[in-house]
């Protein structure tokens, strides 16, 4: 015989409901947010993008401006006469002195073998637009002084003459080469410095 009578029917029980108006609300929200962070982030990242790629844009164009200016400026450029003559000038020197030393430096003293064995090889080895004004020569000294009509003849005159008997091994103490009154190019070529060359030097 029953005791007890069950009348919570399971219809009347209540029911595990998951999907609730604020549960739903709530994963909407968050959705939102997150895609609102999200937006937000790579919009300042492609604003900072942008505005970095603008910079290096304005840089770029200064640079090649710049480098029109600089273009325009070398092609305009014009060299000066003057200072260019006075630089050839001053390097025609320097490889005379500096050809006439090389020739002439690390050689054996001169051994004088007589005025005949001079003149001998002076006559062998004669050069155009180039002459002798004086010659000094004694056991001790020999000394050539002249004229050119250009100063590159010179050096050329003076390897020849290294060649000859006379002049072979011969090393000259001092090389000198100047313009007289008249502005003629003269020269001297001298075993011991004890003679000075006649006219002015100049520079």
């Amino acid at each position: 015989m029953k005791s007890r009578i069950n009348l919570y029917l399971p219809e009347l029980q209540p029911k595990l409901e998951v999907l609730t108006l604020s549960f739903v609300l709530a994963i909407w929200l968050l959705t939102l947010t997150i895609f609102g962070v999200t937006y937000y982030v790579n919009d300042s990242h492609n604003q900072q993008v942008q505005q970095e790629l603008t910079l290096l844009q304005v840089q770029k164009s200064q640079l090649e401006d710049k480098l029109i200016v600089l273009n325009e400026s070398l092609t305009n450029r014009t060299k000066d006469p003057k200072l260019l003559a006075a630089i050839e000038n001053k390097q025609l020197d320097v490889g005379l002195k500096q050809r006439v030393i090389a020739e002439l430096s690390g050689q054996e003293q001169f051994k004088s073998n007589g005025f005949a064995g001079l003149m001998k090889g002076l006559a062998q080895h004669h050069q155009d637009g180039l002459w002798l004004t004086r010659i000094h020569l004694n056991e001790q000294q020999v000394m050539l002084e002249g004229g050119a009509i250009d100063s590159s003849l010179i050096p050329k005159w003076v390897s020849s003459l290294s060649l000859t008997d006379r002049f072979k091994g011969q090393e000259f103490s001092t090389t000198r080469l100047y313009r007289d009154k008249d502005q003629q190019l003269q020269f001297t070529l001298d075993t011991k410095s004890t003679i000075e060359p006649q006219g002015n030097p100049q520079p």
